[in-house]
């Protein structure tokens, strides 16, 4: 007999301690990072799941979301994923028993439909596709399939395995030119540098203000890191870096300097990155999706930009159960 409770303020630490030690989570689902958004942007919904024996064995970090005049039950929409993160002892009885009380929870609650964020498969230390099932079994769809690029690190002999020989070129060419890689901590040249990129690539805004990546590396500052290259002390590209969990380095905001794309300096970046990551004993390094507008929009120059790494997709799916259906 399974139990639901709604979170509150005085769960956080007992939260945040599961994902810790969850078998699929990472630390976009704690509340050390969802508390980020300022009060209001969101209504929060997230549930706490126990055992018969009072046990803590799932969470379900989501907040209200509409859809038109549908209310949804959603995992967080300022999080990449969300998911149902689990302990190491829960199975399919506890997933078969879940989600047909979370479907009972919503429609009590007047919600019209839930709508989960899967964590990718990547970032599991043990497998959990329990739950894809048992949300599948009772009738949730996937409603949006993102495609990310992600390369396996930890199989590598040596950071160049996959490179292909432009790419090689390229860093040896940003070598001879002086170009230098640096972790580094000053984040609004960066955003400038980034916001100048996407403004003239995409007419778009990096999704997190200076602000908001300010206050969320102050909040993880050992797991958000501004990886940089320069040339002449003057910063000429960069990545941002979150070490979601102790498996994957997750790329976030990848951008370069119009004026120096012709030093190729983000090859050598990356070549960099993948060596740290050997080092560091991470099993992916997480690109992040190339598609746009829910997976229907390909960006193919970014899919090539990544997979010429060795890098290969890896699914970002979305499952949804409209309750009015019911």
């Amino acid at each position: 007999m399974l139990k639901i409770e709604i979170y509150n303020q005085s769960h956080q630490k007992d939260w945040d301690n599961f994902i810790g030690t969850s078998r699929n989570g990472t630390f976009m689902q704690q509340r050390t990072f969802l508390n980020y958004h300022p009060p209001g942007r969101f209504v929060d919904c997230s549930l706490m799941v126990y055992n018969s024996h009072g046990n803590l064995i799932a969470v379900i970090p989501a907040a209200q979301k509409m859809e038109g005049q549908k209310k949804v039950f959603s995992s967080y929409p300022g999080a990449s994923h969300g998911g149902i993160i689990v302990d190491q002892k829960f199975g399919t009885y506890e997933a078969m028993a879940l989600v047909p009380l979370l479907t009972e929870y919503c429609k009590s609650n007047d919600f019209n439909a839930i709508q989960i964020k899967m964590v990718p498969r990547i970032y599991h230390f043990w497998p959990s596709d329990e739950i894809d099932f048992a949300l599948r079994y009772y009738g949730f769809s996937i409603s949006t399939n993102e495609l990310a690029t992600a390369l396996p690190i930890k199989e590598l002999a040596n950071a160049s395995d996959h490179l292909i020989e432009s790419t090689q070129r390229n860093i040896r060419k940003a070598q001879r030119l002086g170009v230098t890689i640096e972790e580094s901590n000053d984040l609004a040249t960066y955003w400038g540098i980034l916001t100048d990129n996407l403004k003239q690539k995409h007419h778009a805004q990096p999704t997190h203000t200076l602000a908001e990546i300010t206050d969320l590396t102050n909040r993880y500052p050992q797991s958000i890191k501004l990886s940089a290259s320069f040339l002449q002390g003057e910063m000429v590209s960069g990545v941002v870096i979150f070490l979601l969990n102790s498996r994957v380095i997750n790329c976030f905001y990848i951008a370069s300097n119009n004026k120096y794309q012709t030093l190729r300096s983000l090859e050598l970046l990356f070549y960099k990155l993948i060596s740290w990551g050997m080092e560091k004993g991470y099993d992916y390094l997480d690109w992040g999706i190339s598609t746009e507008n829910k997976g229907l929009m390909i960006n193919q120059g970014l899919f090539e930009f990544k997979e010429k790494f060795g890098g290969r997709g890896i699914l970002r799916e979305s499952y949804y159960l409209d309750l009015s259906d019911d």
